[in-house]
């Protein structure tokens, strides 16, 4: 397997392995939620959103990159599929391969994001019914 496609790799499997860890965190929240007062609930939600605003900067990049990428590939995708099939440009080739590369690793950084805002969501969720039921008696 050549370098850049390990490294491509790599990348990709990356990004994925990001977003599932978002997503178990998220899971994690869930499956506790009872076992947990409010004090815990609250502790989750702080470290949730901390999170959140940490990955928030990178997931507005990504989404910006995402945007652009796919204004482009909207105006040029037939004419430069067309011109490939004829004239196989290695570098157009290469560039495709790093802006589609670069497209999947900025969906999954957005995926990533929204996964992290899932959580908070999950977390203030879960607090709010616990607070509910505290008070319901």
């Amino acid at each position: 397997m050549s370098d850049q496609m390990e490294h491509s790799r790599e990348r990709l499997q990356a990004g994925i392995r990001t977003a599932e860890v978002h997503l178990k965190d998220a899971s994690s929240h869930v499956e506790s939620a009872v076992e947990h007062g409010i004090e815990v609930l609250d502790q989750q939600c702080t470290e949730a959103l901390a999170k959140c605003d940490a990955s928030r900067a990178k997931a507005d990049e990504a989404g910006v990159r995402m945007t652009h990428f796919l204004a482009e590939a909207k105006d040029q995708a037939i004419a430069k599929f067309e011109d490939w099939k004829t004239d196989r440009d290695i570098a157009k080739l290469e560039k495709h391969a790093d802006n589609a590369e670069q497209q999947a690793l900025d969906a999954l950084e957005l995926a990533a994001f929204a996964i992290i805002e899932a959580e908070v969501a999950v977390v203030e969720a879960l607090r709010a019914r616990k607070v509910a039921i505290e008070v319901a008696g």
